[in-house]
């Protein structure tokens, strides 16, 4: 696609294949999972110019245009970094350890429980210096539950497999 018009109907058909298919990875045991991760991360290096040099022709520009840096960056590298830090947590979770640091991690702050969400690792903090994430939790949520329930159905506590945003209508 060499315009700025958004193919709307291939992405509604993509989130459709991810509906159908969305209990399957929460069905996947948690070693293949890492085994699946492990084995996408190669791939990525692989397709990165591919990737962000098809994000820049949507976008109406060359690939090797100063624009460019944005599809590296939103594309390749976002995939990549959000693959490894999904590989982090899940080799925590194999290892036995928790789910959420707790003592580094969940905190209360005004009334609020809160949770440090990044930077988790020691690239995260070179890579990205000065930026940090936190989630506040609901009002009524005490860093205690957040520990215990993190992570549920790693510990057998099933939840629904949903995949956002739920379809208003079916086309």
């Amino acid at each position: 696609m060499n315009s700025t018009t958004l193919d709307t109907p291939a992405l509604d058909r993509a989130l459709r294949e991810l509906r159908l298919h969305a209990e399957s990875w929460t069905a996947t045991p948690l070693a293949e999972r890492i085994a699946l991760l492990e084995r996408l991360m190669p791939r990525v290096l692989d397709g990165a110019a591919d990737l962000a040099a098809a994000g820049a022709r949507a976008k109406g520009y060359a690939p090797d245009s100063p624009c460019a840096a944005e599809d590296w960056a939103g594309g390749p590298w976002a995939l990549a970094r959000n693959t490894s830090a999904l590989l982090h947590v899940l080799r925590r979770i194999a290892a036995g350890k928790d789910r959420v640091d707790a003592a580094a991690a969940v905190r209360s702050h005004d009334g609020r429980t809160v949770v440090d969400v990044f930077p988790v690792t020691g690239w995260d903090r070179l890579l990205l210096s000065g930026f940090r994430a936190e989630v506040k939790m609901r009002d009524g949520i005490t860093p205690g539950q957040v520990v215990a329930e993190a992570a549920g159905e790693y510990r057998g506590s099933a939840s629904p497999t949903t995949v956002f945003p739920a379809p208003s209508a079916a086309p």
